[in-house]
């Protein structure tokens, strides 16, 4: 039996830092959240949940998404900090599922390789070890995303507060593995005008 496995998608942020919301900013003709949901959808997820808070109305009415694996989730609360959005988007999965990967709405670079890779390397897990544990990708000794929870510690993701994101429970783990990739995509995440402008050549990969 397929273990239940989700992916969660963190897009609610305000955009400040590229003065218009980032979220819809075109990349080789798709808009970059939509680039990242379809990365998610790639794998063998049995959902795959996007949460949006500032600009939602708008972000859902110009990307549209038929996988019937996928769904929104607005968090009301997302200028109080991602935390709201990491819970918002545990709360929309409920605790049935296995695992969750999650992945950030500003990191469209991650390769399609890396994101069945680290899942391959979850679900196996799932099936060794009892408890919570963690996998994350690495690219030349630098940890990124996206991050994959094997048994989720709820208690501690409601826990969090304001701007804390998941750092700090990573470090609480005791289980950890982390997977080299040849995947820089996974510690780029496109903040200002400059980020686009340096890495726009990707877009076009």
């Amino acid at each position: 039996m397929q273990p239940n496995i989700a992916a969660l998608i963190l897009a609610a942020g305000a955009s400040s830092r590229m003065g218009k919301p980032k979220q819809l900013l075109e990349l080789d003709g798709k808009y970059m959240l939509e680039r990242v949901i379809r990365l998610a959808l790639s794998a063998e997820f049995t959902e795959v949940v996007a949460v949006v808070g500032c600009q939602s109305e708008r972000i859902r009415q110009l990307i549209r998404i038929e996988d019937t694996r996928f769904r929104w989730e607005v968090n009301l609360d997302a200028l109080m900090g991602q935390s709201t959005s990491l819970q918002a988007g545990f709360r929309a999965l409920g605790e049935a599922v296995e695992g969750v990967m999650v992945l950030l709405g500003d990191q469209p670079f991650i390769s399609e390789k890396t994101v069945r890779r680290v899942f391959e390397e979850g679900s196996s897990i799932l099936n060794e070890v009892q408890g919570s544990f963690v996998i994350q990708p690495s690219f030349q000794g630098k940890i990124g995303h996206p991050v994959f929870f094997v048994r989720p510690p709820y208690a501690d993701i409601f826990y969090l507060q304001g701007d804390q994101g998941a750092k700090g429970i990573l470090e609480k783990l005791n289980g950890r593995i982390l997977v080299p990739v040849a995947d820089e995509g996974i510690v780029i995440d496109l903040d200002t005008p400059q980020d686009v402008k340096q890495y726009s050549f990707k877009s076009e990969k």
